[in-house]
């Protein structure tokens, strides 16, 4: 009996080595939380909406900029119309919907505060006579 009794505390101590050994190697990976995300869901930044200034100067940073972006945006509509002569009618329509949003995003790129703001610079900004300098050192040709 003295052999039984030694033997199970032998295999109870082995027992709770295997245990031990068991809980220990578990993976203690940090597993990580799943996460919904809607790949199609899109938030739109809040912009900045231009406010017309009741002075009609303008400095010669936003003329560089107005430059820069009239530039650009004449590279675009070549490069859209290139792309839109290759595409079937169905995808004009798309990419006429996308035009004006892509376009007041590559405005917003040179510094300038949207279309409308473009458009103020275009109008006002650049026939007024006392920012005619700046508009030359910023490289903006007018015939007005």
């Amino acid at each position: 009996m003295r052999y039984f009794a030694f033997s199970s505390k032998i295999l109870l101590c082995l027992l709770w080595a295997m245990a031990f050994f068991f809980v220990s190697c578990e993976d203690k990976a940090p597993v990580a939380e799943e996460t919904e995300v809607a790949t199609d869901e899109y938030i739109e930044p809040a912009l900045e909406q231009f406010k017309e200034p009741d002075d009609l100067k303008i400095t010669h940073k936003k003329a560089r900029n107005f430059n820069k972006a009239s530039e650009a945006l004449v590279i675009m509509g070549q490069e859209w119309s290139e792309a839109m002569a290759e595409v079937d009618d169905e995808e004009k329509l798309k990419m006429l919907a996308i035009y004006e949003k892509a376009q007041d995003d590559l405005i917003r790129k040179f510094g300038i505060a949207g279309k409308d703001e473009f458009m103020w610079i275009q109008t006002k900004a650049l026939p007024e006579p006392s920012n005619k300098s700046t508009f030359a050192k910023a490289g903006v040709w007018s015939n007005r």
